[in-house]
C-alpha cells in the first residue's frame, strides 16, 4: 500500500506533469488502466480515454497550467484517497463545448477527489470546478444574475 506522502506526490504529478505538461508517460505510470475520470458532464472509464481528453484540452486551452501546490492550492492524502484544491490558468484558443475560440485568458478553481488502489495507482478522480465561470470567461454564457 502506498503511503499518504506517496499519494500526495501522485496528486501533484497528476496536475503538474499530466495536465500542465501533457506527459503521458506519467499517466501510464501513476494511473490504473481502468482509471475513472468523473466530471459533472462526463465520465471517462479508462486511462486511454482520459489521455485523449488531456490532449484535446491542451490544444483548446493554450499554456494550460494547473496550480495545486502553491499559495492558492492544497493537497491532502491518506493511504487510500486524497484531494487537491487547484487553480487552472490558460488561454482559450479552440472550440470547447460548442463555444468558438475567444482568445481570452481564463482562470478557474476546483477540487479533485482521488481514490488509490492498494499498489498506489490512481483508480478514480472526481472533479468539481467552476465550469459556469469558465463558460462566462470564454463568452459561452452571460451572467445569470446582474447584482
Amino acid at each position: 500500500m502506498a503511503s499518504a506522502a506517496q499519494n500526495a506526490q501522485s496528486i501533484i504529478r497528476f496536475m503538474r506533469e499530466i495536465w500542465s505538461k501533457g506527459d503521458m508517460d506519467t499517466a501510464d505510470e501513476i494511473l490504473d488502466p481502468d482509471f475513472n475520470f468523473i466530471l459533472a458532464f462526463a465520465h471517462l472509464k479508462d486511462r486511454e480515454a482520459f489521455k485523449k481528453l488531456v490532449g484535446i484540452n491542451r490544444q483548446i486551452f493554450e499554456n494550460l497550467t494547473y496550480h495545486v501546490d502553491d499559495d492558492e492550492g492544497d493537497v491532502v492524502a491518506d493511504e487510500t484517497k486524497g484531494a487537491g484544491f487547484w487553480r487552472m490558468t490558460s488561454k482559450h484558443v479552440g472550440t470547447w463545448r460548442n463555444v468558438p475560440p475567444s482568445n481570452n485568458e481564463v482562470s478557474i478553481k476546483g477540487i479533485t477527489f482521488f481514490k488509490f488502489s492498494p499498489d498506489g495507482k490512481m483508480i478514480e478522480a472526481r472533479v468539481q470546478n467552476d465550469v459556469m465561470g469558465l463558460m462566462r470567461q470564454i463568452n459561452g454564457i452571460k451572467a445569470l444574475y446582474d447584482f
